[in-house]
């Protein structure tokens, strides 16, 4: 049966690499349920606290850091419990013979490159148009300014490297196997490698 648009973006919404099927679709609609309830009340107690504060400080800037700040723990909030959720009753994982092992991680590892590229430009540019907004002058400074240059680099790398991280671990095999064994001990070695230099470059910056 052919999916819908619908269930492909379900299923890359919440990173299902298999079918969908009837117990997968109804933990997604709990989680989805929770999720939703979550942000309702979240809004509602967001939205009182924003008119307070207008209210009492007539300070819109101060509001609106409060709003965004808060509007943006909700997001990670939700991302952090789809992730457990999702890990926690094994929706996402990947069950794989251990000879196809090394070629799925290889395609997850073009992914997350992938991912962590599209990621930097994404911030590149919205640095740019947050910078070049409030007084709209010289767009080419900005293009070739090195702190924004360096943070979106080290974000997309970041992110790549999570989201890289999280997909190889949802591949799913045969733990007596030796040769999958050593590849895990690998796949960690070259993990803590990038930490490492990911850390210097942050501390370079």
């Amino acid at each position: 049966m052919k999916e819908t648009i619908s269930t492909k973006i379900i299923k890359w919404f919440y990173g299902i690499h298999g079918p969908l099927d009837e117990y997968r679709r109804n933990e997604l609609n709990r989680i989805g349920n929770n999720i939703a309830i979550f942000l309702l009340s979240i809004n509602l107690l967001l939205s009182f606290i924003a008119s307070l504060l207008m209210l009492n400080t007539n300070n819109s800037e101060l509001t609106l850091d409060i709003v965004v700040s808060i509007l943006l723990l909700t997001v990670f909030a939700s991302l952090g419990y789809i992730l457990y959720e999702t890990k926690r009753h094994h929706l996402t994982e990947i069950d794989v013979e251990a000879k196809q092992e090394g070629k799925i991680k290889h395609k997850f590892i073009k992914r997350a490159i992938g991912l962590g590229i599209y990621f930097a430009v994404v911030i590149y540019g919205l640095t740019i148009l947050i910078d070049w907004l409030p007084n709209k002058g010289a767009l080419i400074p900005l293009l070739t300014e090195p702190s924004t240059i360096s943070s979106a680099i080290v974000s997309g790398l970041i992110y790549g490297l999570l989201m890289g991280t999280w997909e190889i671990h949802q591949i799913k095999s045969d733990p007596n196997d030796k040769k999958v064994t050593q590849n895990h001990l690998h796949q960690k070695y070259w993990l803590i490698l990038f930490i490492i230099i990911t850390s210097l470059l942050l501390m370079h910056k």
